[in-house]
């Protein structure tokens, strides 16, 4: 491939991510909007083992680990998994297992987990069919998924892929991302057999590259300002950014604090309307 050609998000990501420090300090607000999102969808709900796919530093699961459960770290690239390694208490230390690979090739055992978190890689990868496939397959009956993706179809995504046009043909990055609509999102789990609990919109940040000049803090506080939490997720319309809570159809409502039935019932009907 040309330096001129764009590069795709799935043949970049292990290079980007080798020296992960560029990005977990330009995007520590997301990651923690990102966290406090995960233990709010989670609720008091005990795990017996947790799969993180792409988990990066290990923000998202780490909080969950204890001396009752398991957690398998995952990620392709080898900088991040040892951020992920630093981060582990030593007492749990034995208690998680930690996998340098990729997810679609890497062995791991059938109907075991269940709990799976796979946040910010469904853009970047080929083929995400297979991805929600491969997930479901490993998830244990009345587990749960927690997933996340960029509503392609909605307008201030357009508007952004205007945007990264723009940079690229002024010298900017290239990167290709794979985004679906959230509509598709939802129809590839449901395809599987899950049902949708609830999804928490939100975006980033006001305008492109203001986390350059803005505290990370006060991006992370407008956030909730603006977007609330998943049980009152105010201005959702306006929000791209979707975190996804996918459960089991045999299992209890999974939901964090407030009404998971009505939540459910809610988060489908958002997108029933959406274009195919």
């Amino acid at each position: 491939m040309s330096e001129s050609s764009p590069r795709t998000a799935t043949s970049s990501g292990r290079l980007s991510f080798e020296n992960p420090q560029w990005y977990l300090r330009g995007n520590r607000f997301n990651i923690e909007i990102r966290v406090e999102t995960v233990q709010q969808f989670v609720g008091n709900r005990q795990f017996s083992h947790i799969l993180d796919i792409a988990c990066g530093d290990g923000s998202l699961s780490l909080p969950l680990l204890s001396a009752s459960n398991r957690l398998t770290l995952l990620d392709v690239s080898a900088g991040m998994l040892s951020a992920a390694e630093a981060r582990v208490p030593a007492e749990f230390r034995s208690r998680v297992e930690f996998i340098n690979g990729d997810f679609l090739k890497t062995e791991l055992p059938r109907v075991h987990f269940d709990l799976i978190i796979c946040v910010g890689l469904l853009a970047h990868i080929a083929s995400p069919q297979a991805l929600v496939e491969r997930m479901v397959s490993l998830l244990r009956p009345g587990g749960i998924i927690i997933t996340e993706g960029t509503d392609a179809g909605h307008p201030l995504n357009r508007a952004l892929v205007s945007y990264r046009k723009l940079r690229s043909r002024m010298g900017g990055p290239s990167f290709v991302f794979n985004l679906l609509p959230g509509a598709d999102v939802v129809r590839m789990f449901t395809g599987q057999g899950l049902e949708l609990s609830t999804v928490y919109r939100y975006n980033l940040t006001p305008v492109p590259g203001a986390a350059r000049f803005l505290p990370q803090e006060f991006l992370r506080k407008l956030i909730r300002v603006f977007y609330g939490y998943p049980w009152h997720n105010r201005n959702a319309w306006l929000g791209k950014e979707c975190l996804y809570l996918f459960q089991s159809k045999r299992s209890p409502a999974a939901g964090g604090p407030g009404e998971p039935e009505k939540s459910r019932h809610g988060a489908e009907s958002e997108f029933a309307s959406a274009s195919p």
